[in-house]
This record gives C-alpha cells, sequence and structure tokens, in this order.
C-alpha cells in the first residue's frame, strides 16, 4: 500500500504525500510548483483560465486506441490526489527550444489575449482541439472553446487565432509528451493526515469494505461538483474513497444494441461510445457542459448526485437504465427510476457502490429526444429537463416513456400519464391533454431559478414542442 501517489507533470515524476494531497490542482500547481501560468478566476469550473492538458491512468483493458490522450481539464475544480499515474501539461510546458509554441504565436499575432488572464486558458483549450482534430472548422473552434470565457478581447480574435494555427509548425502533445508508466499502479494508496483520509483501493471489494466501516466516506470520481462545494468551504470530507484504481470501473461497451457504462467511464467518452447509437442523447450531451467539464464528469456521478435538475437521468429513465451496485454481499441491478427514494437519497446500502449503468439502445422505430430549459442555452443549470421516448403504431402511441427533472424532489417518471395516453389517437386534442395531464401530475417548488406556475407551463411547453416536431402527422 502506498502512501502517495505520483504523476507526471510537463514530462517530470512527481510524487506528493501529506496535506499536499488534498489540494486543489489549481493551487498545488501555483503554489507548490509555482507553475503560475495556471489562472484561477472562478474556482468553479466555469471560466476555463484554469484549463490544464491530462492524460489520466487507466487500466490496460480499458485503454482505447484514440488521435490523442490528453484531454483539457478544470484544474481548479480537480483534486491532486486525483492525478495518480496520469501524464500532466501545462502551459509552461507547451514552448517549443524555450520559445512559443505555435499556438501560443498565433494567439499573438491575431491579437488574442490583451489583458492576458484569460489567455494560458484559451491557449489550452485551442491546444486540446488540435489534440483531436487535425484541420478544425471554425464551428469546431467554437464548440472546444466553450467553456473558456474572456471579458476584454472579444473571441472573434481568439477564434481567428484557433483557425490560423500553423498545423505544420505545432507539434501535438501527444508526440512532445508520450506518456509514461507509473509502475506502482497496482498497489493502492492510504495516506492518513490530521486533515483528512484518503483511500484508493485496487479491488472493488476493498472499497465495499472500506464504505461499510467509514460510512461517512464521500467517493471523489470527476468531482465537477464536489470540487466546487470543496472550493468554496461547502463540504470538507474527512475521509476521501477514490475508485480510479478498479480496472471494473472503467468498462464501456455497445454490445447487441445494450450499452454499459462503468462508474469511471466520463461524458466525452459516453458521447463517443453513442455518437452512431443514440445520435439524439449525442447531440443534447453537445449542450450539457463544457469540454473541460465532459472530460471528467462521469455518468455514474451525475446519477449518483441526486440532484433532480441533473441533466442525465431524465434520458437514462426514458431509456429504462439500470444501475448496477456491489456490495459485501455482491451485486444487484435495479431500474434507475427504483433508485431515488427521495432528495438526494438513494436506494444504497452502506457498503454498496454504484459499478455500471446499463440500457438498451432506442429501436429505429423509437422517437427520443431530450430537452432542457435554462436561463443561457449551453453550460448552465436547467430550470426543467425533459425525455421522452415513443413509439408510434397506427397513429397511436404504443410505447411511452416520459421522464421530467426540476419538477419534484427528484426526477420524475411520468407512469400515470404513460398509461393514459396510450393506446389513444393522436391528434391536437390528444396533444392539448397530454399536456394538461402533464403539467396537473406536477407539483414544482418555487426557487431562484424558477417559480412553481413557470415549471408547470414549461412542462407542458416541452410536451407540446415535442409533439409538434415529431408525433403529429406521424403514422
Amino acid at each position: 500500500m502506498r502512501d502517495s501517489v505520483s504523476f507526471y507533470l510537463n514530462g517530470v515524476k512527481k510524487t506528493v504525500s501529506g496535506e499536499n494531497l488534498f489540494l486543489p490542482l489549481s493551487s498545488y500547481l501555483r503554489y507548490e510548483t509555482q507553475l503560475t501560468g495556471t489562472k484561477v478566476v472562478c474556482a468553479e469550473g466555469d471560466c476555463g483560465a484554469c484549463t490544464v492538458m491530462l492524460a489520466k491512468w487507466k487500466p490496460e483493458s480499458a485503454v482505447k486506441v484514440t488521435a490523442s490522450p490528453y484531454i483539457g481539464i478544470n484544474s481548479c475544480i480537480a483534486m491532486t490526489f486525483a492525478m495518480d499515474g496520469a501524464n500532466l501539461v501545462t502551459v509552461e510546458g507547451l514552448k517549443e527550444n524555450n520559445e512559443l509554441c505555435e499556438v501560443q504565436c498565433s494567439m499573438v499575432r491575431n491579437f488574442g489575449g490583451q489583458c492576458g488572464f484569460c489567455t494560458p486558458g484559451f491557449v489550452m483549450a485551442i491546444t486540446n482541439m488540435f489534440e483531436h482534430k487535425k484541420n478544425p472548422t471554425e464551428q469546431n473552434a467554437k464548440n472546444y472553446l466553450t467553456g473558456n470565457l474572456c471579458r476584454c478581447t472579444g473571441y472573434q480574435p481568439i477564434i481567428k487565432s484557433a483557425l490560423d494555427v500553423d498545423i505544420a509548425k505545432h507539434n501535438t502533445l501527444n508526440k512532445k509528451y508520450p506518456l509514461k508508466p507509473v509502475s506502482q499502479m497496482t498497489e493502492g494508496v492510504l495516506v492518513k493526515t490530521a486533515f483528512a483520509e484518503y483511500f484508493a483501493p485496487v479491488t472493488i471489494e476493498e472499497a465495499c469494505k472500506y464504505k461499510s466501516e467509514n460510512p461517512e466516506c464521500t467517493i471523489f470520481s470527476g468531482a465537477t461538483d464536489l470540487g466546487v462545494q470543496f472550493n468554496k468551504g461547502h463540504i470538507r470530507p474527512k475521509k476521501i474513497l477514490s475508485l480510479h484504481l478498479i480496472p471494473e470501473m472503467y468498462v464501456s461497451s455497445v454490445s447487441e444494441k445494450v450499452v454499459i457504462v462503468g462508474a469511471r467511464v466520463t461524458l466525452s467518452e459516453l458521447q463517443k461510445l453513442i455518437e452512431k447509437e443514440v445520435p439524439s442523447l449525442d447531440r443534447f450531451l453537445n449542450i450539457f457542459a463544457s469540454p473541460q467539464i465532459k472530460n471528467s464528469a462521469t455518468l455514474v456521478g451525475n446519477l449518483a448526485n441526486a440532484s433532480p435538475i441533473a441533466d442525465t437521468t431524465p434520458a437514462m429513465m426514458s431509456l429504462d437504465a439500470k444501475v448496477t451496485v456491489y456490495g459485501l454481499k455482491g451485486s444487484r441491478s435495479m431500474p434507475l427510476k427504483d433508485f431515488y427514494v427521495g432528495y438526494k437519497k438513494l436506494n444504497l446500502q452502506q457498503d454498496e457502490i454504484i459499478t455500471s449503468v446499463t440500457f438498451k439502445v432506442p429501436p429505429t422505430d423509437h422517437i427520443f429526444e431530450n430537452y432542457k430549459v435554462s436561463q443561457r442555452r449551453d453550460l448552465d443549470i436547467s430550470t426543467v429537463n425533459a425525455s421522452f421516448n415513443f413509439k408510434i403504431e397506427n397513429k397511436k402511441v404504443s410505447f411511452a416513456r416520459i421522464s421530467l427533472g426540476g419538477v419534484g424532489a427528484t426526477t420524475l417518471r411520468m407512469t400515470e400519464v404513460e398509461d393514459k395516453i396510450s393506446n389513444v389517437a393522436i391528434d391536437s386534442q390528444w396533444v392539448s391533454n397530454t399536456k394538461k395531464l402533464l403539467m396537473d401530475s406536477v407539483k414544482p417548488l418555487t426557487d431562484v431559478r424558477g417559480q412553481a406556475d413557470y415549471r408547470k407551463i414549461l412542462v407542458g411547453n416541452l410536451f407540446e414542442k415535442f409533439a409538434a416536431e415529431n408525433l403529429l402527422g406521424k403514422n
């Protein structure tokens, strides 16, 4: 059992132990290694100024061939202990023979960095793009820059900078920093300090035993929510459990139209997995979060967070997803709709850990769509979200799944409404009746994102939109 974690930082091996393990990665970079090019503004993963490039460790069984293993993440909400086994590159690591790299030169040529504070993050986001796109379009540039904010230059010079990079002069990180394996990754980690305790086992059985003996422990994965709470002082977990050394947590597959997503599979990896199989979900995930967030956040983490406005939960619920958990007595599975028993309460025993989520690819004769209403279109918390999965036969609904978020203590499966609207002729009156049924079936609360009556109206309007676009006039 190790008492430290190790990773490569700009090609140099670092071993971290003690209280430094519990620092946000950006703090470790800035204050412990003096790599101050990584900036911190929001400390919430929203602005992108802290973006760094990460090639995370995976067991050999989970490694898939990609253009590059390097991805951009927000270092302000990543924890230093989570870098175990990784290869990490900061803006300082981009230099070529002690000179600016081509991406940085393009930012200079095109006046893309006025005050300069956000510039390192933009440089890293553009670097991220060129790790995965050889000839990016303007839309590609906008997509990859979605998670970065600028207040002084304006975005056009930055977009121009991204498109003006001379690919012949650009060296990818995949070439510049070939992956270096950290040798101790088959050993677990246990670190105890006066500040906190960190445990990373190598088997699921060890993880369940630790969880049963330490009911107060917090499981950290992508930490896109927990990292924010940690930074803002809302939580200070005394015992932390990581599953990153357990091979089973990285399983991801599509076989015979069944999708299996392990607990350590990120939303970006999920998108690649289902982009052809479930294109409507792939499109929806494009507005779910920034590239940096999706490169860290996991599907299982989003579901386990149990937020009533979680964006993936309605989609998974309308796909009849099942959650598989593992405990000291073995594994069990349950429908996702039965997994939530109250606000932030899960059907989970003290010793149990979520290992995967499973769902079926919607048949080609199903209409599966997802919707979200928020204060802004991209990268915002939902006011109301909805998912619909319908099959139409002989101008009647023969199969219906409706899931709604933001209108109750948990995401809701509208089973009673589904029963009432099935096998009834689809026409404008049916749409009006269904809309009213849905609005009458929810009892939302009023909060800073919307009043209760407003949320009810949104529920009705989202169904009406779905019906107008997909059901009326269909055979």
